[in-house]
């Protein structure tokens, strides 16, 4: 999740990291025409959608504030809920956000107003038992009361942790905490939870970017030989450097304490997040960029992650620079097919300038008078995602015509609901089998089935299962002592509840409310 347009120019202008350069690059010139997102395709019902349909109230009478009036669910069931205030002792008022589960662990970010991980033992998914709390740095607020623990990412096996931070000044935003460390440097923290009930800190990775690391994600690239150049073993993290691009790093575990090391460092326009994947195809392993306002998706072949090679880009309105947040990303690969999925996080940035609009970017930055999307893309050829430039400008429309052929279909939350500023949008995706899990902040949590689309046809996914969580126990917003020039969390809606993140493992659905508890749900077709 992010709001990177509205704190990086602040970070400029006050000189306070590196210089700038610009998020988005220069577009060709294009029509006028503007790309809906829901291009012909078959109208798929589900046995949720209906009732799902129904979930999102709105309007006069209808308090966004009172989980109460939240209680909604279709074939899903609560099997446990944590409140958490015994955990968080007299700090109640912290925002939890990302989620990562390995190996029996499950890890909650702890966003703001410090950064941190909780961690809980998901052995048994339907019973979690908490472990422990890691703190790391108090978060700053100064310039904005930015989200510091931005992100968490389990190693293979669980027993490494990379805590994202962002931080755009070094002063706290609240008097100082003798029980968290004070603000560092925008870095990846490598967290040693060997012995999950007591994690430490085994390095502070510095990244250079425009305030800090977004999202970094750990993958394995496995040896032996494969075709088409050569493959470099080990154990990597791709860190998102706000601003300036993606950086590489390998993992030393020599020694006993984990440790990164930088391999390279990838210039791209912008960046959100990624994934990457050994690829059931090739054999080659791809780094998939959910590339934010700057385009759709990049693809790279990082089979050596020292030399990648930039092999695809996809975005259906290349001519835009603000309309879509291309926000995260996922493939699979079924009966020879390649699909990609990306959503698209709505937000509310103030209305598009009159030439935007002439182009046909819509109405407003962020494209939050409108449902957010969830694109299927057939990505089983490269080389038919269109021409590729993730620095400089783009040929656009032999790019727009590519992405549009290649689009199977979209899917958009069943009631049409507009986005907002964050309330009803898309956030985070996993893809399971043929089902696709995914995160709607104020929306909640769907399980949509996606095996038509997987296959080629263009069948908008259906509503299989899916929960608003509300849970009764929910606690109290923070706020910074110090008014930041740029808001983040206070000028966040306060929903409740609001879902960051949800993730699948063995057969149930954990998620956590950003102001409630932790959850562990189950979707009756997994059960069993």
């Amino acid at each position: 999740m992010t709001r990177r347009l509205r704190w990086v120019p602040v970070i400029v202008a006050l000189a306070l990291v590196a210089p700038a350069v610009a998020l988005a690059h220069p577009r060709g010139a294009s029509g006028d025409r503007e790309f809906t997102t829901t291009p012909p395709a078959i109208e798929a019902l589900g046995p949720c959608t209906d009732q799902a349909a129904a979930s999102m109230p709105d309007g006069v009478g209808h308090d966004h504030l009172d989980i109460t009036q939240h209680r909604f669910a279709c074939r899903m069931r609560q099997v446990f809920f944590d409140g958490l205030r015994d955990e968080l002792g007299a700090q109640q008022d912290v925002v939890l956000g990302e989620m990562d589960v390995e190996n029996g662990l499950a890890a909650v970010t702890v966003t703001f107003p410090e950064s941190g991980v909780l961690f809980f033992d998901v052995s048994n998914p339907a019973q979690p038992q908490f472990l422990s709390r890691y703190r790391g740095s108090q978060c700053e607020a100064l310039v904005t009361d930015v989200n510091c623990g931005a992100f968490v990412d389990l190693s293979t096996d669980g027993t490494v942790a990379f805590l994202s931070t962002q931080a755009l000044t070094l002063l706290p935003g609240d008097l100082p905490d003798l029980k968290a460390r004070p603000v560092s440097l925008p870095s990846v923290e490598v967290i040693d939870v060997r012995q999950p009930r007591i994690p430490r800190l085994a390095q502070i990775y510095p990244v250079i970017s425009l305030g800090g690391v977004h999202t970094s994600r750990s993958h394995v690239i496995p040896s032996g030989p494969v075709e088409g150049g050569p493959r470099a073993p080990g154990e990597y993290v791709f860190s998102v450097a706000n601003g300036l691009g993606l950086e590489i790093s390998r993992l030393d575990r020599d020694g006993g304490m984990p440790s990164l090391a930088k391999v390279t460092r990838l210039s791209i326009d912008d960046v959100h997040d990624s994934f990457i994947q050994n690829d059931a195809l090739t054999g080659r392993t791809y780094l998939y960029v959910a590339a934010g306002f700057e385009s759709g998706a990049y693809v790279y072949d990082v089979t050596d992650p020292a030399r990648p090679q930039l092999l695809a880009e996809w975005d259906l309105t290349p001519q835009c620079s603000a309309d879509w947040y291309a926000h995260t990303i996922d493939v699979v690969v079924r009966d020879g097919r390649r699909s990609l999925t990306l959503d698209a996080e709505s937000l509310d940035l103030g209305n598009q300038s009159a030439a935007d609009q002439r182009r046909g970017c819509g109405q407003v930055q962020g494209n939050g008078d409108k449902p957010g999307p969830l694109w299927i893309v057939d990505a089983t050829e490269f080389s038919k995602l269109g021409p590729a430039v993730d620095s400089g400008n783009d040929a656009v429309e032999q790019l727009r015509a590519a992405s549009e052929a290649a689009l199977v279909t979209t899917w958009t939350n069943p009631a049409g609901r507009a986005g907002g500023d964050l309330r009803f949008s898309p956030h985070n995706q996993q893809i399971v089998g043929d089902q696709i899990y995914l995160s709607h902040y104020h929306g909640g949590v769907y399980v949509l089935d996606a095996s038509a689309a997987f296959r080629g046809r263009p069948e908008r996914p259906r509503e299989l299962g899916f929960v608003v969580p509300h849970g009764d126990e929910i606690r109290p917003a923070g706020q910074p002592l110090i008014q930041p020039l740029v808001g983040f969390f206070t000028e966040f809606p306060i929903d409740r509840p609001m879902i960051w993140d949800a993730v699948f493992y063995e057969g149930y659905v954990l998620t956590a409310d950003e102001r409630g508890g932790f959850y562990s749900f189950q979707y009756e077709g997994d059960a069993g």
